[in-house]
């Protein structure tokens, strides 16, 4: 039995060789034995690659946006804490000059031989003034935010990046243990080539084809090794090697518009940023000049003070507004060629993408058959007669299948990835939302019941999230639907909107003892669920208000401090609108008590004034416990509200309201 083996040996590696009758027996057995080994080492490499493809999950897996900074040192600007100081801006102007000659009329004085003039210059309007100074404030705003959208699409690019170094560290790690296995079984095969072409078995060709396979292989893994990045997340090595090809979103249910939201806000900002500056660049320049002046003359000297202003009124647009507003245009225009340009790529990546998914399906069915080859390749391995060769070439086959299938759904992923960054679905709703709502300042506003009642909850919920409000104070009505309400605030909490009971009823004040009708309203609104009250009582509005300005205060003051008390005993919140002429003793009492208050800052007078009317009181409060609220219908524009609130940021307001919601509606673009 043994003799036939070597005898099938013999005849396998050298049915055409003519000098095999010299070879020994013994030689013979030393090399069976030896091709035994290598397929014993074949079949141990292919036992621990099935087995892994065994435990292959069927899950996908996640690439999560990574949150990446850019950079740590970088200081926080926080535009809302950035004070100006409301003072005058002075300049100490000197100015001399001498005649060498006076000219004719020697003796008028309207001549004269030196003239020195010294006195105080006050910017009232232009460059250098304390207006100039917070359109500028206002203007730097708007830039920071333009940075920060640029460093967004910037962070989406590197958390591209570096998801495609996960996927080419984790697919270059399984290759090089593939390589490594391959590697492995031809050093062993070339081992034994050698001794065979030693011995004369096999020719120098094929002794240097068998080492040219070896050094290819070798040289295909070191390159790689030498390249490759590691990856300090093994888990998701494994779980991407292992996971299931996933299915891309189709083309057609891709909202394209989506694709360019980023584009369409820088380009608005750009605009609004042109319009500031344009605003401040055609602003007059006006200057107030206190003087004394000494002129020296042929005749007597002269020396006295005079007072005057310089006013310099720009007429003329320059070529660089028009050239900007062209830009604008052309940019515009290009945003809506970009959709097309994003659906004829996103279109040639599906294709590619199935196209290579298939060819791996291919791949991955062959791997069941080179499998029961295996199989049946081994079927008498404890035979006498039993010949490896089939076994080892099967073995190769599968190695380069798998390797095929490595390199192919590398190349897959890189697709995937490349899709979902072009399609935009790899941002989340917050990051959209965050994107598409960084212009406003505002988080606050009011529902009065009419508008509540007349629209849907889902729509109310939109038109908040659309101004990324945050807390709403709410009127119910006196005729109440109570299931609109309870959803509502379901919906609310599902977007992380605080829902007060707002409770607007003057005649509370009336009384003195106006507190014990409040608490029955208090009540009512701890049983509904709602997380606080907010009140909204304005005796100001009574016709004797002015005559007993005192006694209103302290009626305001008993009724706030009451509800404080119960608020805090029943664990809910409490706030309170106030007007601007509020009393100072009121706004101590709010301050002692700690109660958030709304400052009702709308009537007909400037932004300026409005703050030095509200100075004494917001100096109680102090910027942690008084929000600022705007009437919407107060601006004609949403820009012009950007605008004002960036004007009372830079004055120390550092939270901002609505009044109300209803105003608010089909306002914000």
């Amino acid at each position: 039995m043994q003799i036939l083996l070597l005898t099938n040996f013999f005849i396998f590696f050298n049915a055409q060789n003519k000098s095999t009758l010299s070879i020994n027996s013994k030689s013979l057995s030393v090399l069976a034995e030896e091709y035994k080994e290598i397929y014993t080492t074949a079949k141990e490499i292919m036992t621990n690659l099935l087995a892994e493809n065994k435990t292959a999950e069927t899950n996908h897996v996640d690439f999560s946006v990574s949150d990446i900074s850019l950079n740590k040192t970088e200081p926080a600007i926080d535009s809302k804490n950035i004070k100006f100081k409301n003072t005058p801006h002075l300049n100490w102007v000197s100015d001399m000059s001498y005649n060498f000659s006076p000219g004719f009329g020697d003796d008028d004085n309207i001549f004269y031989r030196a003239r020195v003039s010294s006195g105080l210059d006050w910017l009232a309007l232009g460059e250098g003034s304390l207006k100039n100074q917070k359109m500028q404030n206002a203007l730097n705003e708007k830039m920071r935010n333009m940075d920060v959208l640029e460093k967004q699409k910037y962070k989406k690019e590197l958390n591209h990046k570096e998801n495609l170094d996960q996927v080419r560290a984790a697919f270059d790690a399984k290759k090089i243990k593939l390589l490594s296995d391959y590697e492995k079984l031809l050093k062993i095969q070339n081992d034994f080539t050698a001794k065979q072409n030693k011995i004369g078995l096999k020719n120098d060709a094929e002794a240097a084809q068998s080492k040219y396979r070896l050094d290819k292989i070798s040289i295909e893994r070191k390159s790689l090794e030498s390249l490759s990045k590691t990856s300090d997340n093994q888990n998701f090595n494994n779980e991407i090697i292992n996971s299931e090809i996933p299915d891309l979103i189709p083309v057609e249910n891709i909202n394209f518009s989506a694709l360019v939201k980023d584009k369409e806000v820088a380009l608005k900002m750009e605009k609004e940023i042109l319009d500031m500056k344009r605003k401040r660049d055609k602003q007059p320049d006006l200057r107030f000049k206190l003087r004394y002046n000494y002129y020296s003359a042929l005749s007597r000297d002269r020396n006295f003070a005079s007072v005057g202003a310089t006013i310099n009124l720009p007429v003329s647009r320059s070529k660089n507004d028009l050239e900007s507003e062209n830009e604008m245009k052309l940019k515009e225009n290009s945003i809506q060629d970009l959709q097309l340009l994003y659906r004829n790529r996103l279109s040639e990546i599906y294709r590619d993408y199935y196209l290579a998914k298939s060819e791996i399906e291919v791949l991955e069915s062959e791997v069941q058959y080179l499998e029961a080859e295996l199989k049946v390749n081994s079927t008498n391995e404890k035979s006498n007669t039993f010949s490896p060769a089939a076994y080892l070439a099967t073995a190769e086959k599968l190695l380069n299948n798998q390797i095929q299938i490595c390199d192919k759904k590398s190349d897959l992923y890189e697709k995937y990835l490349d899709y979902r960054m072009l399609s935009g679905t790899d941002d989340t709703a917050e990051n959209l939302q965050k994107l598409t709502n960084n212009d406003n300042a505002g988080n606050e506003t009011y529902i009065w019941s009419s508008f509540f009642t007349n629209y849907s909850n889902a729509y109310i919920i939109n038109l908040m999230n659309h101004w990324h409000i945050n807390r709403v104070f709410l009127s119910i009505g006196k005729v109440t639907d109570l299931v609109k309400v309870s959803d509502f605030m379901a919906l609310a909490a599902q977007n992380n909107i605080q829902v007060y009971r707002l409770i607007g009823e003057n005649s509370y004040a009336k009384t003195d003892d106006g507190f014990n009708d409040l608490q029955i309203a208090l009540q009512d609104a701890k049983n509904m669920g709602f997380a606080g009250v907010h009140l909204d009582i304005e005796p100001h509005t009574f016709d004797d208000y002015k005559t007993n300005v005192d006694l209103y205060a302290q009626r305001l003051i008993n009724l706030f401090t009451s509800s404080k008390t119960w608020c805090t005993q029943n664990n809910m919140d409490l706030g309170v609108s106030v007007p601007m002429q509020l009393p100072a003793e009121v706004a101590t009492a709010l301050y002692n008590n700690s109660i958030m208050t709304y400052i009702m800052a709308y009537d007909v007078l400037t932004l300026d004034k409005k703050l030095n009317k509200t100075a004494v009181i917001r100096n109680i409060l102090g910027p942690d416990l008084y929000v600022w609220v705007f009437r919407i219908n107060d601006f004609q524009v949403f820009s012009d509200l950007l605008d004002a609130e960036a004007y009372v940021q830079a004055a120390g307001v550092t939270k901002i309201g609505y009044y109300d919601l209803s105003q608010m509606n089909n306002f914000k673009p």
